[in-house]
């Protein structure tokens, strides 16, 4: 693998972090808000956000697989 399809790569990892730590922060809004209020949780799943939150861990999960085999395939 070149250095350009590395550096590539790369960012495809840079990205995926980026949508992670989006995650991150909305689990940890929603656990500091679930504290003061206990109806809260019951809204984030009957609204459907957790959806949202699901397929963006999703995306993130299937990146990092297609950066791995890129640079290991058949690992």
């Amino acid at each position: 693998m070149t250095n350009e399809e590395l550096f590539e790569q790369a960012e495809e990892l840079i990205r995926a972090w980026e949508s992670l730590k989006v995650s991150i922060d909305l689990l940890s809004m929603d656990n500091t808000a679930a504290q003061h209020d206990a109806e809260l949780p019951a809204y984030f799943f009957n609204s459907h956000q957790s959806s949202n939150l699901e397929s963006n861990l999703t995306n993130i999960a299937d990146t990092m697989l297609k950066v791995s085999n890129a640079i290991c395939p058949g690992e």
